[in-house]
């Protein structure tokens, strides 16, 4: 087993023990014994269950990354790919945040610290399909930079609500399709002017 795949085998070991147990129960010694390795080769990567704990948000924060880079990189039209992408990182996160429900306030706080980058990489991915859009007239937005921070932070308030529920009722694509439609095109003066042959399915 190579070095990374060493390192990612205990990642998801610990990641499994925390959100089961949480991480002031666990031990470097438990971590080590359920990934079946040594301790000593356990130290050899992280130095403490915090480092491991902070590695294991780590990635799952990249794989939100990737969830929503695919979405941006898709042959949907820009309005389409907006609605995709805000379902996509909604859900995601939420998923998130469900598997490691036993972290409380240990694992928001280290969520906040990693997801600086991710933020900044957000905002970029935004500012990216707003820009497209607005070159081909279906948004009319003065700011694609302003636009797409107010996305970034409209998406950050209401992640709570969604992931408990508040706001969604059970019923993901329609809020998603109210939210988009409603806040976020209307901020990006949506002109309606689309590609018809392009369509979004929310869950596809």
């Amino acid at each position: 087993m190579s070095t990374i795949d060493t390192r990612d085998a205990i990642i998801k070991v610990a990641r499994k023990l925390f959100a089961q147990q949480g991480i002031g129960n666990i031990t470097m010694a438990d971590i080590a014994k359920a990934a079946n390795k040594s301790r000593r080769t356990v130290y050899t990567y992280f130095q403490s269950k915090e480092e491991l704990l902070e590695a294991s948000i780590e990635m799952e924060v990249k794989k939100i990354s990737a969830a929503t880079t695919k979405v941006a990189m898709s042959e949907l039209t820009p309005d389409k790919k907006l609605i995709k992408l805000i379902f996509v990182r909604l859900q995601a996160t939420r998923s998130i945040v469900r598997r490691n429900s036993c972290l409380h306030a240990d694992y928001i706080f280290i969520v906040e610290h990693i997801r600086k980058s991710f933020d900044a990489k957000e905002i970029a991915l935004f500012r990216r399909i707003i820009e497209e859009g607005k070159k081909m007239g279906i948004f009319n937005t003065e700011s694609p930079d302003l636009a797409a921070r107010f996305l970034h932070f409209c998406l950050k308030g209401i992640e709570m609500p969604f992931i408990n529920g508040i706001i969604s009722k059970n019923n993901d694509d329609k809020f998603v399709e109210y939210f988009t439609e409603n806040v976020i095109l209307s901020a990006l003066k949506y002109t309606g002017k689309t590609a018809a042959t392009n369509e979004c399915t929310i869950r596809g």
